[in-house]
């Protein structure tokens, strides 16, 4: 999404090109300004950018070598002066004004930008102080301030370059002048000056401090900050020895080795490291240095930033010893922990919990929870979900299936962690499959009776509490003359017909249904969920098997459900079964 046009544009454009700095050589005060604003922030870019008709150009930049200008249309400084103060994208992809900018899905793959307007006394704005980072991130107070301020020092110093450059203009032509120009240069020196003044005040702001080597006379500068920084009066000139002395043994044996390394390839460093200022306290520092070469590539000096980091570090190592504690709980806990998203993703998952369902975690992770849900229970599942969303907290149980297809019975209770910016569900559970089992196991034992592994009474006791509003059907069957075989070949005998009448009827049901046996010879068929003609079509096929049956018997049929109860249902399937028997003997 470009930029709208500022309504002042015609005065600006023609207020920047009275600046007479586009496509102009660097200069020393713009990039201070610029490195001061990285070390504020630590952003690996920062820029003084100037935007033009077509284009954005840059005065000063660091960390985008190579690149002086883009075009306008994808330039976020240009949205930067249609404002008074700050803007400041913590993530670029985002936010709908800049997800599909250049500058953003290539080169340099912008992710984080925070740009203060460069306002000139007359109110029209020319460019933009920025910085630039590649991750998402945000600004605290102190550093958004500090933007602020080096962008009206840029504006300060653009004035004072066209003034510099109005005065040189007027000395050359009119060198009579000389009174004129004397106190144009006291000018100025004067305002140079108060910049650096402000500069030093900025520095002190953040805390950083700053410091120079000179390579040749090994003079040590330091500004007013690190004199500070180091428990030191003010205006306090070490020796090279005595700066390297302030770190601890190990620390001095990183800066020396960062040094000469810096010296011998031109890289520069970025270090933490402990330090004992004169005081005798023991602090930690960010240390940041460069080096500087002249044009035949002989290192002149060294030039750099510390800053007090030791709070910061402090509390830093407080959160990674409060987090490698949990993280050790998590790890050995022999409960199964994860976490998981509003949308039921795994994001975290401990090895009890991936032992349970027989993954690896990086077979987990990334995954939802319904990848392992049986399609029956998806519907259950997302009412789990709501109810976190809506309670903040649920229990339960949760019916996994584990990677060799196994069933798996989580007993749950999860609360929902909303402090940060994205929430997510901290579950803990237990592992209850095999309880569950044993429960299934005493459940059966308890309705199956022993001798022919069919239902006894106490199913029915279940199914009467349950038969609304599904249809049932229901098949009475009495074995015939079945005295006679445990009278002539003794109960055993007695004992196997019942085994083979059970299996016969099981033959002729669904796996859904159920074949009870209600004591003696008596057996009861339940049929589930039964359509019109279901119950007819099972009694027709046992009645076309009877031969195949091991003794001969007499059946009823009936249905119940839907206004029926399970009793009449019952009656009428015993009714119809003596009418057979009455009807046969005679």
């Amino acid at each position: 999404m470009s930029a709208a046009i500022p309504v002042d544009e015609v005065q600006r454009l023609a207020r920047l090109q009275a600046l007479s700095v586009l496509d102009t050589e660097a200069e020393p005060l713009f990039d201070a300004l610029t490195r001061a604003a990285v070390l504020v922030t630590g952003a690996p870019i920062a820029l003084i950018t100037l935007v033009d008709a077509e284009r954005q150009w840059f005065k000063s930049n660091v960390g985008l070598a190579g690149t002086t200008e883009t075009p306008r249309a994808s330039a976020f400084c240009a949205h930067t002066i249609l404002g008074p103060d700050l803007l400041e994208i913590a993530d670029a992809q985002r936010d709908p004004r800049f997800a599909d900018n250049p500058l953003v899905t290539g080169e340099p793959h912008i992710r984080f930008y925070a740009g203060a307007p460069i306002e000139l006394g007359d109110g029209l704005r020319m460019g933009s102080l920025c910085v630039i980072d590649r991750e998402p991130r945000v600004l605290d107070d102190m550093q958004r301030d500090t933007i602020r301020a080096l962008a009206r020092a840029t504006a300060e110093a653009l004035e004072l370059r066209r003034l510099a450059l109005a005065r040189n203009s007027e000395l050359e032509h009119e060198a009579e002048t000389a009174r004129a120009r004397e106190l144009a240069a006291t000018q100025l020196e004067q305002k140079l000056r108060a910049s650096e003044a402000f500069l030093d005040r900025t520095g002190r702001l953040a805390g950083v401090g700053g410091w120079q080597v000179d390579l040749l006379t090994r003079e040590v500068v330091w500004s007013d900050e690190t004199c500070r920084i180091h428990e030191l009066p003010v205006g306090y000139r070490p020796t090279l020895e005595q700066a390297l002395d302030f770190y601890t043994p190990e620390a001095r044996g990183v800066m020396q080795a960062a040094v000469e390394k810096a010296i011998s390839q031109g890289t520069g460093w970025d270090l933490e490291l402990p330090l004992v200022t004169a005081a005798g306290r023991k602090i930690w520092v960010r240390a940041i240095g460069t080096v500087e070469f002249s044009d035949d590539g002989k290192p002149l000096r060294l030039l750099g930033a510390v800053q007090d980091v030791t709070i910061r570090k402090r509390v830093v190592s407080t959160l990674e010893a409060s987090d490698r504690r949990f993280r050790k709980l998590f790890q050995f806990s022999l409960g199964l922990i994860c976490t998981h998203d509003y949308e039921g993703t795994l994001l975290s998952v401990n090895p009890a919990a991936a032992r349970s369902l027989g993954y690896s975690i990086g077979e987990l992770l990334g995954r939802s929870l319904m990848d392992f849900i049986r399609p029956e229970r998806h519907a259950a599942f997302r009412d789990y979900l709501l109810r976190m969303v809506t309670n903040d907290s649920d229990e339960g149980t949760l019916e996994l299936v584990a990677k060799d297809g196994q069933l798996r019975i989580w007993q749950y209770q999860n609360v929902l962690d909303d402090d940060g910016d994205e929430p997510y569900v901290l579950g803990h559970a237990q592992d209850i499959t095999d309880r569950h089992h044993h429960e299934q196991s005493l459940r059966e034992l308890s309705v199956r009776d022993p001798l022919t592994g069919c239902f006894n009474r106490r199913l029915l006791a279940e199914v009467s509490a349950t038969c609304e509003p599904q249809l049932w059907g229901c098949i009475a069957i009495d074995l015939d003359h079945f005295k006679q075989v445990n009278d002539t070949y003794g109960h055993q005998r007695g004992d196997e017909v019942l085994v083979a009448m059970a299996r016969f009827l099981a033959r002729h049901v669904r796996p859904a249904d159920a074949v009870v046996r209600l004591g003696g010879d008596e057996f009861l068929v339940l049929l589930r969920d039964v359509e019109p003609g279901l119950a007819e079509g099972v009694v027709a096929r046992i009645e076309h098997d009877r031969a195949d049956a091991p003794i001969a018997f007499t059946l009823g049929w009936a249905t119940f459900g839907q206004g029926v109860s399970l009793e009449q249902g019952l009656a009428e399937a015993d009714r119809q079964l003596y009418r057979k028997r009455a009807a046969r003997a005679c």
